[in-house]
Order: C-alpha cells, then structure tokens, then sequence
C-alpha cells in the first residue's frame, strides 16, 4: 500500500483511532493511580581503573583501559553478586539478601566513568539506606580486592628475609671464628629480623666459599656477609613500602557522593503514564484499522474497483445525505442540478462515447449484490438520456423484488412487462379488470406507435418528455425462464428499434441468473459497485458471470463516493454555484420553484405520501 492509501484509511477511521487513544489513556492513568508508590535514591561511584596509585603491575591498567564498556559491565556484575550484597545486608543489621538485590539496579552513563547504584523501595529511607549500603560494600570488596595483591606480595618478601637473616648470623660467626678469640672489630651483629618474623635455622654454608674442605680467610667472609646484608636490606625497604601501600589502598573506586532522603515517588505519575498510554493507544489504533483494512476485502478506492473489476470507471456517483433519507425521490426530476445528477450525466456521456463504434441502445444496469444502487442509476441515466432528446424507455426486468416503481408512484401489481411477454397474463377479478380498463383509456405515446406485441397501454408516462417507463408487472413463478425465452427476445429487439435507448433494471448478479440472461440479449452491461459496500470477492465474482455470458461489458460505475474523499473533486464546484441561502432553503425542505430548483411537488411522478409530508 502506499502512504496516501494508508492516509486515507486513518483518515476514515479517525474515531476508531480517537476512541483507542482516549480508551488506553485513560485506563492507563487509572492504573497508574492504583500503583503503590516507589521512591529511589541514588549513589554515585567514580571507577579509577587507570589509576597509577592503584596498580601494583603499571600496565594493568592500560589493559583495563583496552575495552572501557567491558570493564564497566563487569563493575555492575560486581555490584550485583552475591559477596557485595552479602556485605551490604551485614552493614545493614539484618535483612534478607534476595530482597536487597530485587531493591538496587546499576545505571550507567554512556561515556562517563560514574556508577549510579540506586535503591528502590516503597519507604524512602529504605531506599536510600540500601544504596548507601551497597555502594561502600562494593567499594570495601575492591579495596580488597587490590590489597591482595599487596599482601601477596609482603608475604613472599618476609618469606626471603627469613633465610637472609639465617645467613648473614652464620657468615658472622664464622668471621669470628677465622678472626680468632680477641680480633680486632669483632664480627658485626646480625640484623635485626623483621616485626613479627621468626628467625629460620641456619642454612649450610656455601661451598664456594670453603674449597677443598678449608675454612676460607676473613677477608672472603666479609665480603660474602656484606652482599647479604645489602640484599637483605633491599628486601626490607620494599617490605615497608608494600606496608604503607597497604595502609593507604583505596581500590579501583570511589564514592563521590551519598544517597539522599527522596521527596517525591518516581512511580507513579498518573500525567506521565496517561501520555504514555494515550501514545501506545494510537499506535495500536493505527495497527488495528490498518489490519482492519487488510482484512476487510470490501472495496474503499477507486483503484481497488478498478483492479478488482478490471473495467473502466465510467462514473463516479457521490454519496448524498438528502437521497439517503428519502430513498423514493427520483432526484433526476426534483433536484435536476444535485452534484449526484451531475455525475449521472458523465455516465451519460461516457455510454455515448462508447456507442461511436458500436450502438448501444439496450443497456443493462446491473450489480453484485442488493443495496448498491442500480436501480437508482438505472432510473436516473433514463432520465438524463432523456433530458438530452433521446427517446429513451425505462424497462424494470426485476421479476423479484421491483423497487424502482416507487420512485414513479406505480402500484407493485399494476401490469407491465410480465404482461407484455406473456399475452394472457394473470388478471383476474374486477379489480384488475377495472386497472386495465383504465389504463387502456390512456392515449398512447406517440414516439413508441404500436407494437407487434400489442397495445402499450402498460407503459407509463412519466413526468419528463421523451421518457417511458415499462414496470415490471405481476410477479411470475419462472422469472428466469421468462426473461430468457424467445419472447422477450422478440420484446427487446422491436423496443430497439422503436427507442433511441432502452435502459434495463434488473436483480443483482449473484443471487439469481437473471441479469446474466438479459446481459447476453442486451448491447452493453453496465456494473454498479458502492465504495465500503461491494466486497471485493463479489465484484470479481460478478464479473466472471458476465464474462461467461459473453456480454460486451460497458464499464463499472462507482457509487456512494464520499464526498469527502480524493476520488470525488467536483462536488464543491457545482455547490458553490448555488446561493448558499438558496441551499440551504432546499436542504430544510423549503424551497419550491424558481430558478434552480427542481419542478413543483404538484407534478406527475412525485408520490402523494411524500407530497403530503412536505
């Protein structure tokens, strides 16, 4: 579909969609007022990956720094395990663990180094309590997390001093020993061991230093002792530093700022959620008509009448309010310059185009299924054929259910074509006799003379020249086989020749075979479709009936086009040449007579019942 068919289909369902909107808002806001409300607090941590106080190995940190977003995740992995909220709910007294992790999320700037660790909980003092607490439990498991290392490291320092101190106490004595009792200086006092430290046994000594089994010179000893000493004092600077390192240890974060007391619940907002609802309301507003649409296979653009029928479009008839209410008015005799009559005329004139070939003067109306106006188009284009000087003849062939006799004021009964085909019809009794003897009191038409089939005492004149109406007549038991025999044949053929144009009613398509009979005698079919009635399933199934009958299909017309819609542009034209008072006179009923308007309600072909109403 394109964006001006899916703009059409909003535009026609703009309550539906005004409904869904106001529906799902409200019951949003609703909703929203019921909530229990919740507060958050939050506290806010600083990651310090990259810093050098914090590093024991320098390039750690850079490693760190490789995948910014990665190191981040696994900061909130942190926050969220077990070890830290284990820790908060012991800073907390008490509680249960599984509670504090439903109340804390973990929220993230997108190019920022800051954590914001918030608690959520119905009182706000508990909320900002188990942020609290569990921003300094996670700041506590880094910070010992990076004096691991640090410790790991004392200790494997200490575990070297121990043997160092061993060896310089032994190179001591045995300086002493080779300097004999009284020497001068004496050997030097063994150092210290460190805090803490026990003193490990005494090592072997080297045997570099005793060759062939000889106790070595005092000389060599003091040397040995003094390369001892310094290594021993290197280990025990580092020792300290390490000590003080410990000491000092911040670890990879650092709070900057607590969670405060909350004022006000972050849900629910009753004017937020309504929005929202009303928001999701017209989305779902738009998907539901729109599927609608797709669903529904009944046809709303003249393209789909088009493609579903595969025939041209010889008119397109707009919908009318006034028609509507009074579905007996024959609008071609009393509102002459309707826009409806108007687009009833390009009909006209689009039939006369296609008779240049070939002459149509039997013209078959027809539709897919009852309700979409044939027999309004059927009457109305007689009547505008004949308002342009063609003698034109107005057959009713629907043997069913004739309706367009009261647009002429013609009882159902009253004799017609049924007469006409059948020579001896059924009339019986005095009340029919009397009918007949009352029509045959009538002067015949001139243009129509006499017929092989009679006399035309059965037509009935109608209020406009050059126009003849031929009812249906009693309803017979065989409609169809009626309309198909030879006789009607005969009928059709010699009202050819007598009319300029012979304009044929006839039932709907699908539910009888009638009109599929008299399309095969007639020299055009003209196929009525109404916008948002026709199914499109019954066009093309209408259409395949006619094709069957290898009937020269005319074109389709489309009615009951809004007037508001793309497909119908000359509606205001012709309303704007109408005096708006003068309009709206007519509308209200009011106007009779003068220029523009239709004939007096005194004329012939306007019922009494509808005369006396107005």
């Amino acid at each position: 579909m394109e964006l001006r068919q899916y703009l059409d289909i909003v535009r026609r369902r703009a309550w539906s969609i005004v409904y869904a909107v106001v529906v799902v808002g409200l019951a949003a806001g609703i909703v929203s007022n019921l909530q229990t409300p919740q507060y958050e607090s939050a506290a806010r941590v600083l990651l310090r990956p990259d810093d050098p106080a914090e590093r024991l190995n320098p390039d750690g940190g850079q490693r760190a720094l490789r995948d910014p977003s990665r190191y981040v995740q696994s900061q909130r992995s942190i926050i969220e395990s077990e070890e830290v909220i284990a820790e908060a709910v012991r800073s907390m007294g008490g509680g249960r663990a599984a509670d504090i992790a439903s109340q804390v999320s973990v929220r993230d700037g997108h190019k920022s180094d800051v954590l914001k660790i918030v608690g959520r909980d119905e009182d706000p003092a508990r909320s900002r309590d188990v942020a609290n607490a569990v921003a300094l439990a996670y700041i506590e498991n880094r910070r010992r997390s990076a004096v691991v290392g640090l410790e790991r490291a004392v200790a494997e320092i200490e575990g070297e001093l121990g043997p160092l101190q061993a060896s310089i106490a032994e190179l001591d004595a045995k300086i002493a020993s080779a300097a004999g009792p009284g020497a001068a200086g004496g050997a030097p006092d063994p150092p210290s061991p460190p805090d803490g430290a026990a003193t490990p046994p005494l090592p072997a000594f080297p045997q570099s230093l005793t060759p062939g089994g000889q106790t070595t010179s005092s000389e060599a000893l003091k040397a040995v002792r003094y390369a001892a000493a310094v290594q021993y004092e290197s280990r025990f600077r580092r020792l300290q530093e390490l000590r003080i390192d410990i000491s000092l240890k911040r670890g990879e974060a650092e709070l900057i700022s607590r969670a405060r007391l909350p004022s006000s619940p972050v849900t629910p907002q009753p004017v937020r959620d309504t929005a929202a609802g009303a928001v999701v309301g017209l989305l779902l507003g738009v998907a539901v008509v729109v599927l609608r649409e797709q669903l529904d296979d009944r046809l709303r653009s003249l393209p789909a009448v088009e493609q579903a029928t595969g025939l041209p479009v010889l008119a397109q008839l707009p919908y009318d309010d006034e028609t509507a209410a009074r579905p007996g008015e024959f609008v071609a005799v009393t509102r002459p310059k309707a826009p409806l009559i108007e687009a009833v005329r390009a009909l006209r004139t689009s039939v006369e185009y296609l008779s240049i070939d070939a002459p149509v003067r039997v013209v078959v109306v027809t539709s897919a299924a009852p309700g979409e106006g044939k027999s309004f188009v059927s009457a109305n284009l007689a009547a505008v054929f004949a308002d342009a000087g063609y003698r034109t003849l107005l057959l009713s062939a629907d043997l069913r259910r004739p309706g367009i006799s009261r647009l002429f004021d013609v009882p159902a009964r009253s004799p017609g074509l049924t007469n006409v085909v059948v020579p001896v019809a059924a009339h019986t009794g005095a009340a029919a006799n009397g009918a007949r003897e009352r029509i045959n009191s009538e002067r015949e038409p001139s243009w129509l003379g006499h017929t092989s089939f009679g006399p035309v005492a059965e037509v009935v004149r109608t209020p406009m020249r050059n126009l003849l109406f031929l009812p249906s007549g009693p309803v017979p038991p065989n409609p169809a086989e009626l309309l198909a025999s030879r006789r009607m044949t005969e009928v059709l053929n010699e009202l050819r020749q007598k009319a300029d144009v012979v304009v044929v009613d006839t039932p709907p398509l699908l539910p009888v075979t009638d009109a599929a009979v008299l399309a095969a005698k007639a020299d055009g079919v003209v196929l009525v479709t109404a916008i948002g009635e026709t199914r499109r399933s019954a066009a093309q199934r209408a259409k395949a009936i006619l094709d069957g009958t290898q009937a020269r299909l005319l074109g389709v017309v489309v009615n009951k086009v809004p007037r508001s819609s793309a497909l119908y542009g000359y509606d205001g034209y012709y309303h704007d040449a109408e005096p708006k008072d003068r309009r709206r006179r007519r509308r209200r009923g009011k106007a009779v007579g003068g220029e523009g308007a239709g004939p007096s309600d005194e004329r012939v072909g306007v019922p009494a019942h509808r005369r006396r109403r107005r």
